[in-house]
């Protein structure tokens, strides 16, 4: 069945550019270095900070950041898909904290 369109739903405000590109970078410097986790936190605290200033709400964080992470080759070239839920769970825990602990 088709869903009319809701226009009280105001979509998000996009993320900066930047930070989401950091985000990318210091995710697959995450995998790198078999879950070094510092310059991830950093990044997903200006994530979090980004997605709060423009009213994002956090399941909408939760899914650009999902989407990040699937659309890395380090990530798609795994082989352990047990490992990369891990990591990614993870990686989600870690973002959530950090868009509350503000």
């Amino acid at each position: 069945m088709m869903m009319a369109f809701d226009s009280s739903q105001t979509p998000p405000s996009r993320l900066d550019d930047q930070v989401v590109g950091s985000v990318r970078e210091a995710l697959r410097r995450y995998l790198a270095d078999s879950g070094q986790s510092a310059p991830l936190r950093e990044a997903l605290v200006a994530l979090a900070a980004d997605a709060r200033d423009k009213a994002m709400l956090p399941e909408q964080l939760l899914v650009i950041l999902k989407d990040l992470w699937g659309g890395l080759t380090e990530v798609r070239a795994m082989t352990d898909v047990g490992e990369q839920m891990r990591l990614k769970q993870r990686v989600v825990t870690m973002c959530i904290r950090e868009y509350y602990s503000a």
